[in-house]
């Protein structure tokens, strides 16, 4: 692993799950804040969020933006479940 080329996917690597973490966060922010949110107005803003970085994560992953859309009202709800489950 000492020649430039791995250096290089090394580098990319670690980019990339940065780049990863920053959704992930933003969903479990958003998935926490929906569990414990106390009416409906927070439980809207808090599934906003987790919609927002899931779509923004979709559409970096190449889906088109109508596609994403669609993706996430379709999963919204089962993701959010998901991730309540396991936190």
């Amino acid at each position: 692993m000492n020649n430039p080329s791995s250096y290089s996917i090394a580098d990319q690597l670690l980019t990339d799950l940065k780049h990863e973490q920053q959704f992930v966060n933003l969903i479990i922010r958003g998935c926490i804040e929906h569990r414990w949110a106390l009416g409906d107005e927070e439980k809207e803003t808090a599934k906003a969020m987790v919609y927002n970085a899931f779509e923004t994560y979709a559409v970096s992953r190449g889906i088109s933006v109508p596609d994403a859309e669609a993706f996430c009202e379709q999963h919204l709800d089962e993701l959010i479940e998901q991730i309540q489950a396991v936190l």
